[in-house]
């Protein structure tokens, strides 16, 4: 009889990654029939069936072959007016996230973001190993880009990341604040990481990045997932001078591109009607879902927004309450009580007006008493 091998954590017997221990290991759980407006994807309907027709479309090629990945970044750059070689294709946002902290952060020990953020750039920190500098968001109101540019002055050069709109409040920088903090960084010798997974639902759009593209200390993360419905896609670009692409390609993340995910794309750049109009519906859903949220729960107030969400400060208990029953009702939001900036509140995407619906019978219920 072979004697059973006792099982041993890894980090007993063989050397690993301390600081990896302390984070949560991150899951993606979907239960059938919920509707997630935690996550904030493209979930409209129209975009969900314009996928559903061009996947049945596409050539075996895309499952069996290696993708040649130069006419899709082509197609990226021709989308942002920019030359090719100022493009790098990754697989999705969080890639180009780890590309630009293994590359660049890792390097230079520091970088310096609004607190709170997404928590790719943290785990990145930990990973890479260098000082995450975060700089928490005044209470109930937005973050003043001479925050971050007296953090980032303060010590040696570094990374500075600016999410555009932002990812947690929707807060949308003007165009003389971002050159403010790009023209501060380029004297300091820092990096300025603009992300704008959430630019396509502002109503300017592109207009407040105007004339950046111009600074050789300037990077742009973008994401398909939340424009372009293509979150399972996992599609991301680098914009970048053609110096800075070159470094980064180096690290070749164009070997890890779906080929189907690429021809995708490529449709879905070639065809942007049907995106055009579910984005201008997200546009009017969000202001709805303010409107109706603010006029059910009193004493809640919306955060002004140009991301595909609407941020709400709430009395702390309220808000786990309101969240609480968002959820028994088949609706994921965001819980953000104790975030920097909020004592209370919640985050709820804004897919699709039909989505405001739900949530905003869900809330009148919630609010009439039983028996009125």
């Amino acid at each position: 009889m072979t004697a059973r091998i006792p099982e041993r954590s890894l980090r007993d017997w063989f050397p690993t990654a301390a600081g990896v221990w302390d984070l949560a290991p991150r899951s993606r759980n979907h239960v059938a029939g919920q509707l997630n407006l935690k996550s904030c994807e493209l979930l409209h309907p129209a975009v969900a069936q314009w996928h559903a027709d061009r996947l049945g479309k596409l050539s075996s090629a895309t499952a069996v072959e290696y993708p040649l990945t130069d006419p899709y970044r082509d197609a990226v750059a021709a989308h942002f007016g920019q030359d090719p070689a100022r493009v790098l294709l990754t697989p999705g946002s969080d890639h180009a996230i780890q590309l630009v902290c293994e590359a660049l952060a890792a390097p230079a020990g520091r970088l310096v973001i609004a607190r709170p953020h997404f928590d790719s750039w943290s785990r990145c920190a930990t990973r890479f190993g260098f000082r995450l500098d975060g700089v928490d968001m005044p209470h109930r109101a937005p973050m003043a880009v001479t925050s971050l540019i007296d953090r980032l002055l303060s010590g040696p050069p570094s990374v500075l990341v600016i999410t555009q709109p932002d990812s947690i409040t929707g807060q949308l920088y003007t165009r003389a604040q971002l050159t403010q903090a790009v023209a501060a960084a380029h004297r300091h010798g820092s990096v300025v990481v603009i992300d704008t997974c959430y630019l396509a639902y502002a109503d300017d759009e592109e207009s407040t990045l105007q004339g950046l593209q111009t600074w050789d200390n300037v990077l742009r993360i973008n994401s398909f997932s939340k424009s372009h419905g293509l979150a399972g896609a996992r599609l991301g670009a680098v914009l970048a001078q053609p110096s800075v692409i070159d470094y980064l390609a180096r690290w070749a993340p164009d070997g890890m591109l779906s080929h189907a995910s690429l021809a995708l794309l490529e449709h879905a750049l070639a065809e942007p009607a049907v995106f055009h109009t579910a984005r201008a519906e997200v546009r009017t859903a969000r202001a709805a879902l303010a409107r109706g949220v603010e006029e059910t729960l009193p004493g809640w107030s919306a955060r002004p927004t140009q991301a595909n969400f609407v941020a709400f400060d709430a009395e702390p208990d309220d808000a786990a309450r309101v969240c609480a029953a968002l959820l028994a009702d088949g609706i994921r939001t965001r819980l953000l009580n104790a975030e920097p900036g909020f004592s209370g509140g919640l985050r709820i995407a804004t897919p699709s007006l039909a989505a405001v619906r739900r949530v905003t019978d869900t809330l009148t219920n919630l609010a009439t008493p039983t028996g009125s």
